[in-house]
């Protein structure tokens, strides 16, 4: 928008005359504003084919493909042609529909150089939001954002500082006594843009009508007739009074209409824009320092002027349009790392992967055969028993997860009692056998029947045995689950799965007896989307599926992989990492990555703005995996000296590169999920000017475990580093 005030505006050019005196614009250009068109947008569309699609060879016009091609460049043609005949008003409510707005001014962010002018040596501490400015009649004033400490002897010291706002007063001008009036400010306000309920979202201006205040609304649609209230149009920039809309049973007014010539007015605050810009080598004066020098040392951000609608649309086509609303869990990322502050790392995951990825010994090949048509693991079963089943009987049974508990294998043990049924074996069409309990009965699935253990058995039909079960799981089914509810001593939830479906429901078990829980109800599901990270293989029917301290393990020939059941309700989880303030090279203390309250309230409240309709969130701390190191490494040196400062240097190396906020191959943090490995010690310690090469590594997790080859790190996991044991090898060899 022009900074002219109307009267200011440059008058309109003569128009070109020729000797008589009329109009002749036949030699003066028109600009082609409308410069994309048809075929150069199918020319464009199948220069890009090989690239994107390159086993589409066939680009003639008789493809049809390239039919499709033409009717989007026809299409586009033409909504190209109406855009650039809209007028300004059309096209900021087009905006306003996008979500597109123009950025305000944006600050300029620098670091400043506090030198000392004095021989005073003493310990000199500068405070955050200490303001420096620049000279002129009009200077730039800038706040330091954090506090800086000049230790006895030392001279100097930087610290960052950010531009500070300027306010505007200012007469947006005077109300013709109409509904609906739109007044323009000269200059777009500064607003954090952060998606909170409260207040109504807009920058912080405050709208006086003939002196009095005007608050601010979100919509003018719970005000009524007298309200002195408005709303802030961000795409046009103005501000909007109280406008009559149309209703059966009359036109009705929302919020009041200030009366003929009444002055508006707003007070508001800007930054300056690319006018705030501060070079390096600028020198500032620090008000409230006495005896200290300040200069620029650095830019950070330079500032920015205010966009206008192209720029804002330009931006929006790179992706980069300012969010207010969360559809995926990366824009929930981007959100709460814009609008809060303290924060070092946000992620937001289904968390899908269990914690340990490890699938237990006993259900792997060889331990287990290759081809099974059931498995049972009691739901409430202490002593973790597997046992296979296949058209042959009973496979010998396996302990899970890797040692075989102390028990008697005698009458009581382990193999009594584990033959299939008489009635299952003779068909040999064993589908599915569950347990609730080591001590429990099994109850066995083939064709449409199910039948208890028992000395005298009475198969009775699976539909018969759980009400309300949907026709296509009572017959033929491929695999049966059961998960223990931790709560309730005879609460089950049951999985029924067959082809790439599955259905569960919360059941009590009594008296070899399955009734549904009071105000259950059971849910179709898929495999895939229900057990996010199974390949495709396990996610169609799966010969057997265990589960275990709550993973399922999928079992399909000799392919056994673990995953999480999420179900219908569960959250997004918000993993916060807060600000670390310590030295990324030395042991961090035990509460460094809480979360202040301050904070989490924060992530709560911009989560849940911007969060849609119906979706859950979990704001938290992510899972920490703790895990030692020992290394030997030879120095360049065998002075004794040089021996500890080499096992210094490859401590503090260590723990900053699997630091949660420093470490990681780009120093922004260890990789969310990333397990560690022997090898990233080795590369680490091969960057460490003292050490000379590295002889031998191990990895430590727990008290007394033993080496492990790798260190497991769950979905939404990170690492710390607990002791690290550097043995300095002087022997030649």
């Amino acid at each position: 928008m022009s900074d002219l005030p109307m009267a200011e505006l440059p008058p309109e050019p003569p128009a070109l005359s020729d000797a008589s005196g009329e109009s002749d614009v036949s030699d003066v250009p028109v600009p082609d504003l409308d410069d994309l068109r048809f075929q150069p947008l199918v020319d464009a569309a199948k220069r890009a084919l090989p690239q994107r699609v390159p086993e589409w060879t066939d680009h003639n016009v008789s493809d049809p493909g390239v039919t499709l091609i033409e009717s989007c460049a026809e299409r586009t043609d033409q909504l190209l042609y109406r855009v650039n005949l809209m007028t300004e008003r059309q096209r900021s409510a087009l905006l306003r529909l996008m979500g597109i707005t123009p950025l305000p001014a944006s600050p300029a962010r620098i670091t400043v150089l506090f030198a000392r002018t004095s021989t005073t040596a003493t310990r000199r501490a500068i405070p955050a939001g200490t303001e420096v400015r620049t000279e002129g009649e009009q200077p730039v004033v800038l706040a330091t954002t954090a506090p800086l400490v000049l230790a006895e002897n030392q001279s100097a010291g930087v610290v960052e500082a950010v531009e500070q706002l300027v306010p505007i007063s200012e007469v947006l001008g005077r109300s013709d006594g109409l509904p609906g009036g739109r007044f323009a400010t000269r200059h777009r306000p500064w607003g954090p843009g952060t998606p909170v309920a409260e207040p109504a979202f807009g920058p912080p201006l405050t709208l006086r009508v003939g002196g009095d205040v005007w608050r601010a609304v979100r919509t003018f649609a719970e005000a009524g007739p007298d309200d002195r209230v408005h709303w802030w149009d961000d795409a046009s920039c103005e501000v909007v009074l109280g406008p009559l809309v149309p209703a059966e049973g009359g036109p009705e007014q929302h919020g009041n209409v200030p009366s003929e010539g009444t002055e508006i007015s707003a007070e508001y605050r800007v930054y300056r824009g690319r006018k705030g810009s501060v070079p390096i080598g600028t020198p500032l004066t620090a008000v409230s320092q006495s005896g200290l020098s300040a200069t620029v040392d650095g830019v950070l951000a330079p500032a920015e002027d205010a966009e206008d609608w192209r720029q804002a649309l330009e931006r929006a086509g790179l992706g980069l349009a300012p969010l207010r609303r969360a559809v995926t869990a990366a824009d929930h990322e981007q959100i709460i790392e814009e609008h809060v502050a303290g924060l070092a790392r946000v992620r937001v995951t289904a968390l899908t992967r269990p914690t340990d990825s490890r699938v237990p010994t006993a259900l792997m090949v060889p331990r287990r055969p290759a081809e099974v048509l059931a498995c049972a693991v009691a739901a409430r079963d202490p002593l973790r028993i597997v046992h296979y089943f296949d058209d042959g009987g009973t496979i010998a049974p396996f302990p899970v997860p890797l040692e075989r508990p102390e028990r008697p294998e005698g009458p009581g043990g382990p193999d009594e009692g584990d033959a299939v049924p008489q009635p299952v074996a003779d068909a040999k069409r064993l589908d599915a056998v569950i347990r609730t309990g080591e001590d429990k009965p099994r109850l066995w699935f083939y064709g449409t029947q199910c039948l208890w253990d028992g000395a005298d058995p009475s198969p009775q039909d699976i539909s018969g045995a759980f009400p309300d079960l949907p026709e296509e799981f009572s017959s033929n089914l491929d695999a049966v689950a059961v998960l223990a509810d931790p709560a309730a001593a005879d609460a089950y939830e049951l999985f029924f799965f067959k082809g790439e479906t599955f259905y569960h429901r919360a059941y009590a078990c009594t008296d070899r007896t399955f009734v549904p829980q009071p105000g259950s109800r059971g849910v179709r599901s898929l495999i895939s989307e229900a057990f996010p990270g199974l390949s495709p293989q396990c996610q169609v029917s799966p010969d057997a599926v265990a589960v275990i301290d709550g993973v399922f393990y999928f079992i399909k020939a000799t392919r056994t992989e673990p995953a999480l059941w999420r179900r219908e309700d569960d959250p997004l989880h918000v993993l916060v990492v807060p600000r670390f303030e310590g030295d990324p090279e030395e042991e961090p203390p035990g509460d460094a990555f809480d979360i202040p309250p301050d904070v989490r309230d924060s992530v709560v409240g911009v989560a849940d703005a911007a969060r849609l309709l119906g979706e859950r969130l979990r704001v938290r701390e992510p899972h920490y995996h703790r895990f030692g190191i020992a290394a030997t490494v030879r120095p360049w040196s065998s002075a004794p000296a040089d021996q500890e400062k080499t096992g210094r240097a490859a401590e503090r190396a260590l723990r900053r590169f699997f630091h949660p906020t420093y470490g990681g191959p780009d120093g922004r943090g260890w990789p969310w999920g990333r397990r560690v490995h022997t090898g990233d010690v080795f590369t680490v310690l091969e960057t460490v000017p003292q050490v000379r090469d590295t002889t031998d590594v191990s990895l430590f997790v727990g008290d007394g475990d033993g080496a492990v080859p790798s260190v497991e790190v769950s979905e939404g996991g990170l690492v710390l580093v607990g002791d690290v044991d550097i043995l300095v090898d002087i022997t030649e060899g």
